[in-house]
């Protein structure tokens, strides 16, 4: 497995990119209710610094938090001291028996352990089915083609640190790249640290179709209740049918755009 967030970078994403999941957290928590889904485990795939998992346990959820980052796991503790925190990819941990699923910050997209094709997202979309109960809910947000066509480099810092990044896209191969470049202070000096990811991009209609075929009824959305995505960036909000509820259908479900 490539570096997947390392002791500067993951404190860094804590520190200064944390906005999307508590932007987040709000719109979530409504779809939950809406669907009669108001206590119980959740289970966070990309679990990040835990800011997704503290809001969870602060609404009464039981969160069980999986990242392939160990770093963000150890910042996780700190921030979420009451969830179950696993140091696993998302892609192979096994999933328990819960009412929610959740992923964000396109977390689905990052290539760290190998190659994201179909049949990857299919057993993925397949063991998130099983370890639902009837009724449980799937929400998880993802980058498109086009989310950095024509690239750009940024820069940005806060207390501590700084990052540079340069972002490009090959539209042939639907993979993004983010080369990374990080500075933190370390006492009296600084030290740099640098990491390459890459996204494998995925079309929104195509997820959505591999999920019914799993079983989900599935709708994609443009953002989490009042927080909208930028362009080139979609969720999808999957249902496994309750008991007696029948087969997922293509035509059972809107697409909100």
């Amino acid at each position: 497995m490539k570096l997947a967030y390392g002791e500067d970078l993951a404190w860094v994403h804590h520190d200064g990119f944390g906005a999307f999941a508590r932007r987040s957290a709000p719109g979530l928590l409504a779809l939950f209710r809406d669907a009669g889904i108001e206590s119980g485990r959740v289970v966070d795939l990309g679990c990040g610094s835990g800011i997704w998992a503290a809001a969870l346990g602060r609404a009464g959820y039981d969160a069980h938090g999986i990242d392939s980052s160990r770093h963000m796991i150890a910042l996780a503790r700190e921030v979420a001291p009451a969830a179950t925190l696993v140091n696993e990819s998302l892609w192979s941990a096994e999933l328990p028996p819960c009412r929610a699923v959740t992923s964000l910050g396109e977390c689905v997209n990052y290539l760290f352990d190998g190659k994201k094709d179909r049949r990857a997202t299919r057993s993925f979309f397949r063991r998130v089915h099983a370890a639902l109960e009837p009724g449980g809910v799937f929400a998880f947000d993802f980058a498109e083609p086009g989310r950095s066509r024509g690239g750009y480099r940024g820069f940005t810092e806060g207390a501590g640190w700084s990052i540079q990044y340069d972002v490009s896209e090959n539209a042939r191969r639907t993979v993004l790249v983010r080369r990374i470049v990080v500075f933190r202070r370390a006492g009296e000096t600084w030290r740099r640290s640098e990491e390459t990811h890459e996204l494998r991009l995925f079309r929104a209609p195509d997820l959505a179709g591999q999920l019914r075929e799993a079983g989900f009824r599935a709708r994609i959305v443009r953002g989490y209740g009042e927080f909208r995505f930028p362009p080139s960036y979609a969720a999808i909000i999957a249902r496994k049918p309750a008991k007696g509820g029948g087969p997922a259908r293509s035509d059972a479900v809107g697409c909100e755009v």
